[in-house]
């Protein structure tokens, strides 16, 4: 054996320069990873942060739009409210007026959901689709906001629906009633939102103790059901350790009602997508040779941060609607396609909002401003110091329905396309041409004194009177024009842009309404507007409290001078406003449709009067005045016919008079509703003769029983003049026709010799008697019964 010492084993291990690699590659490993974490955070922070912000941007752009739609019902309405044909309906409370008035309103602005309340807040008309409720303390709520801030608007539930409303009052001059109009509200505001903001929006509506889910898909948890039913204006719905996509509930109903929330909701998977690659891109990296990565560790720590710190930078901007500052786009690579497309959805938004503001002020199919923009643009106009005058213009094209009856709307469509650019090609580039809505048209020119601006109205009308070729087919279209002409001057400001447009509407329906081209504001016609819509105001109220009454001038016998008939006048003595004339009040009345209301009272009172007369012994018949919207009427006769018998007149007493022009106003009509009243025993006279357009093969064909000469050939009628040649024919193509005359307007003796002396049959004027009360007039008629018989020497 051998006493030597074994040889040392060496000890198993690493060596030291590879335990450095492996240390170093392991703190490189642990820094990498601890920046890919980094990164890994700074991404869900700046995301979540991302989500949160595109909720605020999404509210914000959300009130706008809301502003933009409330502002635009809120306007049609007032518009709607200052219409003279509702304020008339309104005024006089005539429920099936309103319904139908409603209906027509709620079709032209698509607003299904319309009411009018009286000024107490009772309901005059409604109309509601199928399930829409109108609770009865909610209308009251907002009735008494409207009472304090001169209008109420904004979102309520009716029964399930949710419903934008704008409730306004309507003068005339003083309050008349409450007009309110409602629209669907839901689908098209989730839609528009979703498109402008980039978020999923959602409706609520409360029912009961659960929430119903009216538009969209976000339902409420248990804890933020309970968060809603306290009616908090707002709740953010957001858990940073949950993969559930924030959102932020807006209550959008008024404290008292329904609850009404929008949800808008941000999708998590959206805001993370366009991070996928760079996630992958930095575990790919953090590989890398050792001295590189730890210098790419630091870079990527710096890249990772700058843009996330960039989009949230830009996110809070957005937020502020500020669009103007764009990200920078360094390089080529996922953070410069990031910043590009966050670049480009800004971009996006404020085109949109743009875009919807635009159309919140211009019509669509013009491009012109809408009476909203015309009217604000007018208001800032006459601000302007500088403006010393010029002129308001309204066109207004006649009977422009019957192109869309005859041709289509879209020729419709197209004809108004081609007005619009007419009347941009016809003013200057400074002036205003905007589009009111259907077939009228606003002009401003600036600068324009009276004269120069009625010649250019006068080039505006045969402008628009030039024939035109609308898609092959030739048209040509009438205007009428109503000018308002306004100066600047030491002693007088300029007008406020809502007077003005209430002068130039009054102007147009001047023109329309006495068929002239062009109409031209005067002095007083605002004091004479405010007294009509008085008038009317108080027309049906002066039926029932007994300010109208009857007086009765005499038709006498020619040859016999005995009084045949006693004419019915109709006389309004106001308690206020005192005697206003027939020439004044019955237009006013066919305007608003109440004609045909005092028609009826007329026809009652005179056959109750001539019955008292049969009663006395006094044998006189009544003739009565009917209208042209008398005639048009189809139920006119038989209500005559109805009141005959209730009264137990004689129908062979009573006279009809009408006009040639309400006769040939609808002439096939009219013949069908006198020969009803011929069939009876009624006889008709024509009214006025000589003066209106009849011809004589017209006349042939009318059911009349007499013709009664105009007063103007009547009232200077003397021996050997031009009237008693023009009389004298009259009376013999009356008999020649079989037909009895009736002279109107007799003031003279001479006039009755001469009367006598052509064979006329019937004479009526002061000479005889003035129009008298029915008391008087039956006084005056046994006074003249025995100067009759004293005459012929018969006993009194």
């Amino acid at each position: 054996m051998s006493d030597a010492p074994a040889a040392a084993t060496p000890r198993a291990g690493l060596r030291f320069g590879t335990k450095l690699v492996l240390i170093l590659a392991g703190l490189v490993l642990m820094l990498q990873l601890a920046g890919w974490l980094t990164v890994q955070v700074a991404v869900r922070n700046g995301v979540d942060q991302q989500l949160v912000d595109g909720l605020e941007v999404g509210a914000r752009v959300w009130e706008r739009l809301d502003d933009a739609r409330q502002r635009q019902l809120l306007e049609r309405v007032f518009v709607l409210a200052d219409d003279f044909g509702f304020k008339q309906a309104i005024a006089t409370q005539d429920g099936p007026t309103l319904e139908s008035m409603l209906e027509s309103a709620a079709g032209r602005i698509d607003a299904p959901f319309a009411m009018v309340l009286a000024p107490d807040g009772r309901l005059l008309a409604q109309r509601m689709p199928d399930g829409a409720l109108i609770p009865q303390a909610g209308v009251a709520a907002r009735l008494a906001m409207a009472r304090e801030q001169g209008f109420a608007s904004g979102v309520v539930a009716l029964g399930e629906q949710p419903v934008r409303y704008a409730l306004v009052p309507v003068f005339a001059p003083d309050l008349v009633g409450w007009m309110g109009l409602g629209q669907a509200f839901g689908s098209d505001e989730a839609e528009e939102i979703g498109a402008v903001a980039g978020v999923e929006a959602s409706v609520l509506v409360r029912q009961g103790p659960a929430w119903r889910v009216a538009e969209g898909t976000w339902a409420p948890e248990d804890e933020e059901a309970a968060l809603l039913a306290t009616g908090v204006p707002r709740l953010l719905v957001h858990e940073l350790e949950s993969e559930v996509d924030p959102a932020m509930a807006l209550r959008l109903s008024a404290e008292q009602g329904t609850p009404v929330y929008l949800v808008l909701q941000a999708s998590r998977k959206r805001a993370m997508q366009p991070y996928a690659g760079l996630q992958a891109q930095v575990l790919s990296l953090s590989f890398g040779a050792t001295v590189l990565a730890i210098i790419a560790a630091f870079a990527i720590g710096r890249r990772v941060s700058g843009p996330v710190g960039a989009l949230a930078r830009a996110a809070e901007r957005i937020r502020g609607g500020e669009y103007a500052t764009r990200l920078a786009v360094v390089g080529t690579d996922e953070f410069a396609t990031l910043a590009e497309a966050f670049n480009a959805m800004q971009d996006g938004i404020a085109e949109r909002e743009q875009r919807i503001v635009h159309q919140a002020g211009h019509d669509g199919l013009t491009g012109l401003p809408n009476r909203e923009r015309a009217l604000g643009l007018l208001h800032e106009r006459l601000r302007d110091p500088l403006l010393v005058e010029g002129a308001l213009a309204m066109v207004d094209l006649r009977r422009f329905h019957e192109v869309n009856d005859l041709l289509g709307h879209r020729h419709g469509d197209l004809a108004l396309a081609e007005v619009a650019r007419r009347l941009r090609d016809s003013v200057g580039g400074h002036d205003l041409v905007a589009r009111l809505g259907g077939d009228e048209f606003l002009l401003a020119l600036w600068g324009a004194d009276t004269a120069s601006a009625a010649a250019r109205a006068e080039a505006l009308v045969a402008a628009l009177a030039a024939p035109m070729d609308v898609d092959g087919a030739p048209l040509r279209l009438d205007a009428t024009l109503g000018l308002v002409p306004f100066r600047r001057d030491d002693a007088k400001a300029l007008p406020d842009a809502r007077t003005l447009f209430r002068r130039v509407e009054i102007a147009g329906d001047l023109a329309k309404r006495e068929g002239h081209a062009i109409a031209l504001y005067r002095e007083g016609m605002d004091e004479q507007h405010l007294r009509q819509l008085a008038i009317v105001g108080e027309l049906r109220g002066a039926i029932d409290d007994g300010q109208f009454t009857l007086n009765y001038q005499p038709k006498v016998d020619v040859a016999t001078r005995d009084v045949r008939h006693a004419e019915a006048l109709l006389r309004w003595t106001h308690p206020t406003l005192g005697r206003i004339g027939p020439d004044e009040f019955i237009p006013l009345a066919e305007r608003a449709g109440l004609v045909g209301v005092l028609t009826r009272w007329v026809v009652d009172r005179a056959f109750a009067d001539m019955a008292d007369w049969r009663a006395r012994g006094i044998d006189v018949g009544v003739a009565i005045n009917l209208s042209a919207i008398d005639l048009a009427d189809p139920e006119l006769p038989g209500a005559v016919l109805e009141r005959l018998r209730h009264h137990g007149i004689p129908a062979t007493q009573v006279i009809v008079e009408v006009t040639e022009s309400a006769v040939l106003a609808d002439l096939d009509r009219a013949i069908a509703s006198l020969n009803v009243l011929r069939a009876d025993g009624l006889r008709v006279s024509v009214d006025d003769f000589g003066t209106g357009q009849s011809s004589l093969g017209q006349l042939k064909h009318l059911p009349a029983d007499e013709l009664k000469i105009d007063k103007s050939f009547v009232l200077q009628l003397a021996p050997g003049s031009e009237d008693e040649r023009i009389v004298q024919s009259i009376v013999q193509l009356g008999h020649a026709l079989g037909l009895k005359v009736v002279a109107e307007g007799l003031e003279t003796e001479a006039g009755l010799d001469v009367l006598a002396r052509l064979q006329c049959d019937v004479a009526q004027g002061y000479h005889f008697s003035r129009p008298l009360p029915v008391e008087a007039l039956t006084t005056w008629i046994l006074a003249h019964q025995q100067l009759l018989r004293a005459a012929a020497g018969e006993p009194a």
